[in-house]
């Protein structure tokens, strides 16, 4: 089946700044199921050929699922999570080019960037009269043909009010466990499905997927791996940290660090008012509970004058929002409490044993390139047999606009592009 290359998404940037499986002994946990999207391949084509491709002829109608499941948490309770499932629908001029005139469906799990609100959280976008609102999974599915797992993750969507596991490792469970619901539901459905499984995300949803490929292949043999794209991830999440709370630095966002804080106190179990400068305002509000977007994060901890146009960003140092006797101990000490934690969760020291594509802006003022250069050059030497490094250069971002002007921001599309030729390449058709 032949496709043009060219493709872009225009949608994709505001959220991003956010199966044919093998069989599973656990793959019964799946709770319910709820269609909420059902898009025709005559409503994709159109929404492809107007933001993603003007030439192509062929587009993939969608059913979108929103899926609850069982998942665990870090300290080993059962709970509820949630995501959507994008299921592709073959027209008959896409079945006619398979034998038998199936179409083999490949799942592809894309996990998210960094959301604070929930209802930013795939299973809660709100839906619009007939058209696609799930923008990656138009990529993916509406574009490439693949199912798209998109997990909630642990804190949003059902799992609301529950601690998110924020940049550390135990945060690919709940894509684990969810694409296990989706291999259910699937194979409950007499969906036609093939055994590969590829794994991508951005940001947050970067080291998730980094996190994600790294546990199923260890763990999960019933599942084949064809390839992973993660995207701008913090792999090496003590080095970021090390650089982020220099205190002669402006922070870039704020609220990643607080959330940083606040997600490993909570999770392992240590004072939040021996670290930050305001702990009253993170033991009397929820910030990272799903109610608060960025700027209210900014504005409760005192990081903003509204008034005068400071949100926030780029306008602040590290002992505004951390005590300065942290900060110093963090810098010199590898045994602080937080910088020791960080260092458990970096998670790019591994040798895949399927392709890997690191992609990365080369200008990502918020995940620097060397991380994923420092990933690449780590997975190589240990002996991983096809990794790669894909950098995209600012001159191929779109223009910078009030709502997305960070670099880190604007790389989504990009990046997301490199990710869909990725494994469209590896899969064939």
């Amino acid at each position: 089946m032949k496709r043009s290359t060219k493709f872009l998404l225009s949608a994709a940037s505001a959220l991003l700044l956010l199966s044919g499986c093998g069989s599973d002994s656990d793959s019964g946990n799946l709770s319910s199921s709820e269609v909420i999207e059902n898009i025709p391949d005559a409503v994709m084509l159109q929404v492809i050929q107007s933001e993603s491709d003007s030439n192509a002829s062929i587009a993939f109608g969608y059913k979108a699922v929103k899926l609850t499941y069982t998942t665990t948490t870090p300290d080993g309770r059962e709970v509820k999570a949630s995501g959507v499932l994008v299921i592709p629908i073959a027209n008959d001029a896409v079945k006619s080019q398979f034998p038998g005139g199936v179409y083999p469906i490949s799942v592809v799990v894309d996990n998210h960037g960094t959301i604070f609100k929930d209802s930013d959280a795939p299973s809660n976008m709100e839906v619009k009269d007939g058209m696609p609102n799930l923008p990656t999974a138009v990529l993916f599915t509406g574009y490439a043909g693949f199912a798209t797992v998109m997990p909630d993750y642990l804190g949003y969507g059902a799992s609301k009010g529950e601690t998110h596991p924020y940049i550390m490792k135990y945060s690919a469970q709940a894509s684990i466990d969810m694409l296990k619901a989706a291999e259910k539901y699937l194979k409950d459905n007499n969906y036609t499905v093939t055994n590969d499984v590829y794994i991508t995300g951005y940001s947050e949803g970067g080291y998730v997927a980094m996190e994600m490929a790294k546990e199923m292949q260890e763990n999960n043999t019933s599942y084949t791996i064809k390839a992973a794209a993660p995207m701008a991830g913090p792999y090496d999440i003590e080095k970021l940290g090390v650089y982020d709370l220099n205190d002669s630095n402006k922070m870039v966002f704020p609220a990643f660090l607080a959330d940083i804080a606040d997600s490993y106190s909570k999770i392992y179990n240590y004072d939040i008012s021996k670290i930050v400068e305001k702990p009253e305002v993170f033991i009397n509000y929820d910030l990272f509970g799903g109610d608060y977007d960025t700027v209210a994060i900014h504005y409760y901890l005192g990081l903003t004058d509204l008034a005068h146009g400071d949100y926030g960003f780029y306008t602040h140092y590290p002992h505004e929002l951390f005590q300065k006797a942290f900060l110093d101990d963090f810098e010199t000490n590898p045994d602080n409490m937080l910088r020791k934690k960080l260092s458990e969760n970096t998670n790019y020291a591994w040798a895949p044993k399927f392709p890997v594509n690191l992609i990365n802006c080369e200008d990502d003022e918020i995940i620097p390139y060397v991380i994923a250069q420092e990933a690449n050059a780590t997975m190589n030497a240990m002996g991983a047999p096809s990794v790669t490094l894909t950098g995209i250069p600012s001159s191929e971002l779109p223009p910078a606009t009030q709502e997305s002007f960070l670099v880190h921001q604007r790389c989504g599309n990009p990046a997301y592009k490199a990710a869909v030729q990725f494994f469209y390449t590896i899969r064939g058709y």
